[in-house]
């Protein structure tokens, strides 16, 4: 998933700000967490959607830091409230699983569910 989640932030309008994504990709293959999250984090602080979700996969995954899946539902929803489709997706995940929130199947399905209207 988090392949996905970087190629849907690269293509993102929003990032053309110093520092190029490209960096943050080249960072997160590497495996240099603590270079991601210097790179993420500002923008992230700026409103980046892309931003926020990532640090969010990061806290989820235990990525430099130990996993703290409560963290991670924080960075989905600040994105989520912009209306980024892969925040919402995560987000919908983490209430189906239970992790960061109260486990509801309920919930994620409300969410899926409007991500699917807004797409006709």
């Amino acid at each position: 998933m988090w392949r996905f989640l970087l190629l849907i932030a690269a293509a993102g309008p929003a990032l053309a700000t110093p520092p190029p994504m490209a960096a943050v990709v080249a960072a997160w293959e590497a495996q240099d967490w603590p270079q991601v999250r210097a790179h993420l984090r500002p923008m992230a602080l700026r409103g980046d959607p892309a931003a926020e979700t990532l640090l969010g996969v990061m806290a989820a995954r235990g990525l430099g830091a130990p996993a703290d899946p409560a963290v991670a539902v924080a960075w989905y929803l600040r994105a989520a409230r912009s209306g980024y489709v892969p925040a919402r997706l995560a987000l919908a995940d983490a209430y189906r699983r239970g992790e960061g929130v109260a486990r509801d199947p309920a919930q994620a399905a409300r969410i899926e569910q409007t991500l699917a209207e807004e797409r006709r």
